[in-house]
């Protein structure tokens, strides 16, 4: 289901507009020796009871993909993070939002492969929903953040194709940077 790490961030912010979110924060820090990754937004939350529900592989509610009888997504971050050392977390009020930790040792072999943020952010960035996603994104000591009320405010429909292919080389020019040494 998940290929790359930028599948699963990808999964978990779409599950956050899902949960009618008005502000998600997606924060990506990669060091030599850690990887992680903050999923945060201000959607429906879960009560604990379905918090603890939704850590199992088995369990979804029904109204994400109605004929759906598993729910993988946040059993594969678990696993992906236990299988490599690392930690995943999870904490949710009803009402209030949720937030999703993620982080691990980039140099485990048995960690996916990043994968191309550069796509997965545009494909973000370019999601229908009222509201807003912010991206902060670091590599080493070099950082940079995007945010999509401030895009669409200067590239205007962020699905057009002359705003999307101007975002692309934006977030494309941004990763390079943080890659040169």
């Amino acid at each position: 289901m998940h290929a790359t790490i930028c599948d699963m961030i990808t999964d978990l912010v779409q599950n956050a507009i899902e949960a009618r979110a008005t502000e998600i924060t997606l924060e990506v820090k990669e060091t030599k020796t850690n990887l992680k990754f903050v999923i945060a937004d201000n959607g429906k939350g879960m009560s604990a009871v379905v918090l603890e529900k939704a850590k199992d592989p088995y369990y979804t509610d029904g109204q994400k993909h109605r004929y759906r009888k598993v729910g993988l997504g946040l059993p594969f971050l678990f696993q992906t993070a236990e299988m490599t050392g690392g930690k995943a977390a999870i904490t949710s009020k009803e009402g209030e939002g949720t937030t999703v930790t993620f982080n691990v040792d980039p140099t485990n072999v048995d960690l996916p492969a990043f994968g191309n943020f550069t796509t997965a952010a545009v494909a973000l960035m370019s999601y229908e929903f009222e509201g807003n996603l912010s991206i902060e994104r670091s590599a080493q000591n070099k950082s940079y953040s995007v945010n999509k009320n401030e895009l669409v405010e200067a590239l205007g429909n962020l699905n057009e194709l002359e705003s999307l292919t101007l975002l692309k080389q934006f977030i494309a020019s941004q990763e390079e940077d943080l890659e040169a040494l």
